[in-house]
């Protein structure tokens, strides 16, 4: 308090001069005030840590200044306060404060109260990227991450981190959020997972920047509205909207040229017969929900009965239902694909694919898990 009302002429002068004697005399009424009101009460130190926040862009950042010394203190001692609605105010106040002190905004953003550390993670600024990827690092829960994800801007690191985590949630959250950057490899890597996650698919052809190649991957297996989505972009070339076109006239083919008296069961077994039962039939038929196509050409391919095929598929086998795919001769997107649609398979049982595209799975323990059923490899 000496120091804050100090004579202008005293030794204090120039750095008072340098924080600006106006900004210091309003942080030491705001703590004088805070005093006499006493400061065991907590209204009055939720009062105390919004004033100081106000007045935080008109102290020196560098923290050398005696004012904003004091001011970093105080709010120190705030952000450790055992009220909760101290540290609820403070955190409210401060994440709008791109100068708030690193050191009480990583407090906050380390609160293990939601209501304290949510609005810090969201919005402030202060924090830096370093700050973020040492929270990620300690498996924060999914309302932090989500509330990361949610961040204005998000860099490249960061969302790579939180892709990592696994968190379905927050990586959708990040998907919808057009100011988090998100490499291509990461971006790549989230398509193929999008097989067993329609919930992100229209988020990733929204995506801005999108890859062409990665586009024409997602093309390859999301619902015609999603195809659509795509088709609807203005920033691709030629080429890959005519690409996108052809998956869209295909999709809308696969129902339109169907014979009328011709089941799904019918239009697998004369596929089979033409040496047209490729993957692209299992994802148009996949893409209409088509499971009996699927059911006979698994069947067909493995040369099984459907009662085999049902057999499999109704278990919720993931390991069962990869081999079954595999001897069909289908590749690892595939059965992702039929993983997801068609067996019911939760997206954490799901097997994924190695390297984006390769079966994880060695083709003898495949082996082992059709011979379960009764399928010779």
């Amino acid at each position: 308090m000496e120091y804050l009302f100090a004579d202008p002429g005293g030794p204090a002068a120039p750095r008072r001069a340098a924080a600006g004697t106006a900004v210091a005399r309003q942080v030491g009424d705001a703590l004088v005030d805070s005093r006499l009101a006493g400061m065991g009460d907590a209204d009055v130190r939720s009062t105390l840590a919004r004033r100081l926040c106000r007045l935080l862009p008109g102290l020196p950042a560098d923290g050398r200044d005696a004012v904003t010394a004091v001011t970093v203190r105080a709010l120190e001692q705030l952000a450790r306060d055992h009220v909760l609605r101290v540290r609820e105010a403070l955190a409210s106040s401060i994440k709008d404060v791109a100068c708030a002190p690193p050191s009480v905004v990583r407090q906050l953003a380390r609160d293990a109260e939601r209501t304290v550390a949510e609005p810090v993670l969201r919005c402030c600024a202060a924090l830096t990227d370093e700050d973020l990827l040492a929270i990620l690092a300690d498996g924060p829960a999914g309302w932090a991450l989500a509330a990361i994800a949610r961040r204005p801007h998000v860099s490249a690191p960061v969302s790579d981190a939180i892709a990592g985590t696994g968190d379905a949630e927050a990586t959708g959250l990040l998907l919808d959020n057009s100011g988090a950057v998100i490499a291509e490899p990461t971006l790549a890597s989230l398509i193929e997972q999008a097989v067993r996650r329609p919930d992100w698919q229209a988020s990733l052809a929204r995506r801005p920047s999108l890859p062409p190649r990665l586009a024409l991957r997602l093309a390859g297996f999301v619902e015609l509205s999603v195809v659509e989505l795509l088709r609807g972009r203005t920033d691709f070339d030629e080429s890959t909207v005519a690409e996108i076109a052809a998956a869209t006239r295909r999709r809308v083919d696969w129902v339109e040229r169907r014979a009328p008296e011709e089941t799904p069961e019918r239009r697998a077994v004369r596929l089979h017969r033409e040496g047209r039962l490729d993957e692209t039939a299992i994802g148009d038929a996949l893409s209409w929900n088509e499971t009996g196509f699927l059911r006979m050409a698994l069947a067909l391919r493995c040369g099984v009965a459907p009662e085999v095929v049902d057999l499999v598929l109704g278990a919720h086998d993931a390991h069962a239902v990869t081999a079954l795919v595999w001897k069909a001769g289908y590749s690892m997107r595939c059965a992702m694909q039929v993983q997801a649609r068609a067996a019911g398979i939760a997206p954490r049982a799901m097997i994924n694919a190695r390297a984006g595209t390769g079966y994880p799975i060695d083709p003898d323990t495949m082996a082992r898990h059709l011979a379960r059923y009764g399928i010779g490899a």
